[in-house]
């Protein structure tokens, strides 16, 4: 299986013509991949979700924005919990190079029947940019997500999504 990795979606990701990116749900009506992405805002990778070519995420301050300059994550094997409290240390964060205080974990819910991904808060509540509306859910009403492609953490024995690529 290849590494896991963040890929530049338009300089590394579309020319290698890999179809293993991340998803959070799939359109049927737009028949389009809703994948989980991450872009690089004011020094900081902060968590969110494309469709298509554009990438639609919130800023730490919870204002939203779109780019076409952001990163999908390919090779992964994650999981969407809905046991917060029990794997909040476990999270997916969208830049683990940073110190503790300031990594932003992914967090996903349904908006209109399909899955979308964001940031969660220290504050317990999930954001999410759809379209430059600002989404939120507190627990338990969102979906911690967890990167179990090389980690111990062992998840519930539930039927809760799982996303593998």
């Amino acid at each position: 299986m290849p590494k896991k990795a963040w890929l530049d979606y338009h300089t590394e990701y579309l020319p290698s013509r890999r179809d293993d990116a991340v998803h959070c749900d799939f359109d049927a009506n737009r028949n389009i991949w809703i994948n989980l992405a991450r872009t690089l805002h004011e020094g900081f990778f902060v968590p969110g979700y494309t469709v298509g070519d554009v990438g639609y995420f919130l800023s730490k301050e919870r204002q939203p924005f779109q780019t076409k300059n952001f990163q999908v994550l390919v090779s992964a094997y994650v999981e969407f919990e809905n046991d917060y409290f029990k794997y909040y240390a476990d999270g997916m964060v969208a830049d683990a190079e940073v110190e503790e205080s300031q990594r932003i974990k992914f967090g996903s819910f349904y908006i209109a029947g399909l899955c979308y991904c964001g940031m969660v808060d220290s504050q317990h509540t999930c954001h999410i940019n759809l379209e430059g509306k600002v989404f939120s859910k507190i627990v338990p009403e969102f979906k911690l997500i967890l990167d179990l492609t090389s980690s111990s953490v062992e998840s519930s024995d539930s039927d809760d999504d799982v996303m593998e690529s």
